[in-house]
Parts: structure tokens; sequence; C-alpha cells
């Protein structure tokens, strides 16, 4: 429809320039510009998501919406590896701004007029196999850039046909409400977001948290120190998310204005009881010595198989990564041992001794 409209003003446009000429050649005030010479400014294609995309391109689509947006990558490696490929080092720094949603400004020579975001605000959702994760982590600085993400790294888990349909219509409904809320306005009649503010007993549970996250950070090291530091910040996010899915949860209401109690009880649990435990699990998985990294492997087979006693050979017969062969098996016997999972015993077998765990 606009560009219909374009068109037509181009036409009304290039017609009063012709008569504003010939009034001009003849000495005479030329008639003012019609308002119908101007379609106005393009319509903007509001988006949600986006999955590859340059930074400049990115800034651009913020400065459309005061919503944010939401990366998605199903291969985090092929984000977290391509950036700076284009920039020159500008890229970490523009994702490392986005989880605070301030302001933000693009100069590019290219451009004649910056690129302004009032605020900038991604979130970003993807994959990543743990062996790559592991070489992601060696190679990374440590800016703080994958401190910012919750890690979800579970244990396997068994086969199974699904037993429910995911009801995608109550989904849509939930999303639609949420799209619906609109922002503040200010006096200029500029928009801004809603501030949800902690309730007094959510305060006392925030300064709680922040008190464990800091006696969980004098037992860590590396870059899951640096995830560690970022825990209450995150649990803050997470109490916020909460709160509007309470609501888009009931029937009725109106929309949250506080963050409560329960909520950031429900977060912390989630981000600090729960998560933080499968971030342990990322950080360590490729800073540890492969005989620690052989212990957690023999000794998850230990609890989920509930062993009474076993052999260095029953091991070896079960073909487990990184216990394949007898010496790196007794290597993380040996750790097993001094941490007392297992005790070493020895059987008479009338000829070479039998080693029993």
């Amino acid at each position: 429809e606009w560009n219909g409209k374009n068109e037509l003003a181009k036409i009304v446009a290039a017609d009063w320039k012709e008569t504003a000429k010939n009034a001009l050649r003849d000495q005479a005030a030329p008639p003012d510009r019609p308002t119908t010479a101007d379609a106005g400014p393009a319509p903007i294609r509001e988006r949600i998501y986006v999955v590859d995309t340059t930074t400049e391109k990115m800034a651009e689509l913020l400065s459309q919406t005061g919503r944010g947006l939401l990366a998605y990558r199903d291969e985090l490696s092929g984000w977290l590896g391509g950036m700076d490929r284009y920039s020159d080092g500008g890229d970490r720094p523009f994702w490392l701004e986005c989880t605070g949603g301030r302001a933000f400004t693009v100069d590019r020579k290219s451009a004649d007029q910056p690129i302004i975001i009032d605020r900038l605000s991604v979130a970003v959702l993807g994959g990543i196999q743990p062996d790559k994760l592991g070489g992601l982590l060696v190679k990374s600085a440590d800016d703080g850039l994958l401190a910012r993400f919750l890690v979800v790294f579970p244990d396997p888990a068994p086969l199974a046909r699904p037993s429910q349909k995911l009801d995608t219509s109550a989904l849509k409904v939930a999303f639609e409400r949420l799209r619906a809320l609109p922002p503040v306005t200010e006096e200029s009649g500029k928009a801004k977001p809603w501030l949800l503010r902690f309730d007094p007993d959510a305060q006392e549970e925030m300064q709680q948290f922040r008190i464990a996250s800091r006696d969980w950070e004098a037992e860590a090291e590396g870059l899951y120190l640096s995830h560690i530091g970022k825990l209450p910040g995150i649990v803050a996010r997470v109490a916020c998310i909460l709160a509007h899915l309470d609501w888009v949860a009931q029937p009725a209401g109106s929309a949250p204005a506080t963050i409560t109690a329960d909520q950031f009880r429900r977060a912390k649990e989630l981000v600090g009881g729960h998560l933080r435990l499968h971030a342990l699990r990322a950080y360590g998985s490729e800073s540890a010595a492969p005989e620690i990294k052989g212990a957690r492997r023999l000794a998850d087979l230990i609890r989920s198989e509930r062993l009474p006693r076993f052999t260095v050979r029953e091991i070896q017969r079960r073909n487990l990564s990184r216990l394949t062969h007898a010496k790196a098996i007794r290597a993380a016997l040996g750790v097993l041992v001094e941490a007392d999972w297992v005790r070493e015993e020895t059987e008479s077998t009338g000829g070479r001794p039998r080693h029993v765990y």
C-alpha cells in the first residue's frame, strides 16, 4: 500500500517541481509543496528474531524497535567463531552491551548518519556440542561474554516416544498477551519500558543470594568464576520473566507491577541451585586432567548402575569413553580411591592376585 502511495507522491512531487520552475522563470511566487508529494516514512517490517546477521544490520533492526530482539542460532559455535569476521574486533563489545538494555550508537564510515539505538537488548539462544564448547572456552578471552549465558548441560535422557502434544494454541495466546503490553509514554511522547521493582521480601532474598554467590566465588576459578559473578543479575532477569509468565498463565488480571519474593526464590532455585551445576559441568569439562574426566565418567557409571564391586577388566569391556585402556581406568580409580568413593581389595587366586574395587 505504501509503495503505491509513494509512486503517486513521486508524480505529484515531479509535477510540483515543474510548476515551481516555471513560476520562478516567470518571476512569480512558486506554489507550496503539496502534502501529497510525500508518502511519509516507509513502514517498518517488525521483527521478533534473527538468525544470521552482521552487527551493523542488527543495530539497524534494533533502532527500529523498542522491544529488543532474539538472536537464535542452532549452532552457537558458528556465531562465536564468526565474530569480528567483518568488523575488525567490534563484534564482541557490541554483544557484551546487549545484556544491559542501554542506549547505544553505531558509527560507520559508509553511513552519513549514526545508527542510534534507544535500548540495546538482545537475547541469544542456541545449542552447541560439548567438545566445541570446550575449545571455545579455552580460546576465549575472559571478557564476560560467555559468562552471561545460562548453560543447560543435562545428563542424557532415556529414549522415549512423546507422550503428549504441545499445546501451541496456549503458547500463541501467551505470546500475543506479552506482545500487547504497552510501553510507558514519557511527557515528551517517547516510549520507554515498564519498570518492575522488587518487593521488600524479594529485596532481602536478593541480598542473601548475593552473599551466597560471594561464597561460591571463593571456590571457583577461571571462566566459571566470571559466570558466578554474573548470577545475581541473571537471577533478577529470570525473576522478571517468571513474573510475566505467572501473569500470562492466568486467564485475566493486570500485568505485573512488582517481583515477589516467591518469584525470586523460584528464579534463585533454577539458576543458583540447578543450572549453576550445569555450568560447573560445562566449564569444568575442558580444564580437568584426563584422570579427573575419567573419574567423573566412572563415578556416573557406579552411581547409575549401583555397582557393588568390579574389576578393571570388567570396566574395560564396557568400552566407555576415555576408559578403554587399563592404564586410564587405574588412573581414574586412583582419584576415586583418594576421594573415598571406592576401596581396592586384593583377592588370592592361587596365582597372580586379583584386584577388586
